[in-house]
């Protein structure tokens, strides 16, 4: 697999530069487009879906593109994107050569209307796969083995985040990398002038359990661990090369890489 790597261009979309009024090429055509995204109630990624629309998304996907540091070349490798949500990221890697398995367990979705996946699909003329499922129900022997794994946002939202990191592992193939994003804490943790300033009081790995909704008011939000705590328990599942890239906020950045 080429080195991870941030993408040379993320406004370039399926291989050329879109044109204001691209896919279809008329006012009417960008009305029809902005009529279907208007039927996913919550987007949460910006996704240009063509003649100029962009997806009413909260997550600035190009600023998050270029701290996943994926890799610019994806040529005839598979990429499995978990938690996909509006997917965004799989249509970016699909756009950069990989064939595409999206699942989401949609569990996040406390509205209960779903994502936009299906919607930003048709429009882009993708063929990135979407599952509704359970990253715990991955199996080599259905899903097959996979080159790159997304995980994004996910970890703090499953119940059994040491079993769901197995199973990661065992589709990916030996030497595969996993870039993973999370929420994760400290022990002292203050925010300043906007930014989120912590620490940790000794270097022992922890884990914080929310029962109910403890963290953001989300019901689906389980576990948050330590930066120690995360890395022990990705090494107990299979990865090696544990790489922090990155710290925003309260969120951490991480590549890996499949051990053989």
């Amino acid at each position: 697999m080429p080195p991870l790597a941030s993408p040379a261009n993320s406004q370039q979309r399926w291989g050329r530069k879109q044109d204001p009024m691209d896919i279809h090429g008329t006012a009417a055509d960008a009305a029809e487009i902005r009529a279907r995204v208007a039927t996913v109630p919550g987007w949460r990624h910006r996704i240009d879906v063509g003649a100029g629309v962009v997806t009413p998304g909260n997550e600035d996907t190009s600023e998050e593109l270029r701290r996943l540091r994926l890799p610019a070349n994806l040529q005839g490798k598979r990429v499995l994107d978990v938690g996909a949500s509006d997917g965004f990221y799989s249509f970016e890697c699909e756009r950069r050569g990989a064939e595409v398995l999206a699942i989401d367990d949609e569990s996040s979705l406390l509205a209960g209307t779903g994502n936009g996946f299906r919607v930003a699909r048709d429009l882009l003329g993708s063929h990135a796969g979407y599952e509704a499922r359970d990253v715990e129900l991955l199996d080599p022997a259905t899903d097959g083995m996979f080159d790159l794994v997304l995980f994004i946002n996910v970890l703090y939202h499953l119940r059994n985040p040491m079993l769901a990191l197995e199973r990661l592992a065992s589709v990916t193939r030996p030497g595969g990398k996993l870039v993973l994003k999370t929420y994760y804490r400290t022990d002292v943790r203050v925010w300043l002038k906007g930014r989120c300033i912590g620490f940790d009081i000794d270097r022992r790995p922890k884990w914080w359990y929310f029962p109910t909704t403890e963290l953001g008011g989300d019901p689906t939000n389980w576990f948050a661990p330590n930066r120690a705590g995360l890395e022990a328990m990705l090494g107990a599942t299979g990865w090696t090369g544990i790489d922090r890239i990155g710290r925003y906020g309260d969120r951490i950045y991480y590549h890996a890489t499949r051990s053989a």
